[in-house]
């Protein structure tokens, strides 16, 4: 049900700000500026992988 579906979000909220915060991973001034609308959201600073980005797959040919 639709209910069930807001409850879950809002816990889903909580509980991401909650172990953020115990983390250390929560910025609380650029969450009040974006929930401010102040700041854009930005998905790709969502994204925490500091890796290289692969190399393209290199085509074998044999002959």
């Amino acid at each position: 049900s639709e209910a069930r579906a807001l409850t879950n979000f809002a816990g889903n909220a909580v509980a991401t700000v909650v172990v953020g915060t115990w983390t250390g991973e929560f910025d609380r001034e650029r969450a009040a500026e974006v929930l401010a609308g102040r700041a854009p959201f930005d998905e790709s600073t969502l994204l925490d992988d500091d890796r290289p980005e692969p190399e393209a797959e290199r085509e074998v040919v044999r002959v």
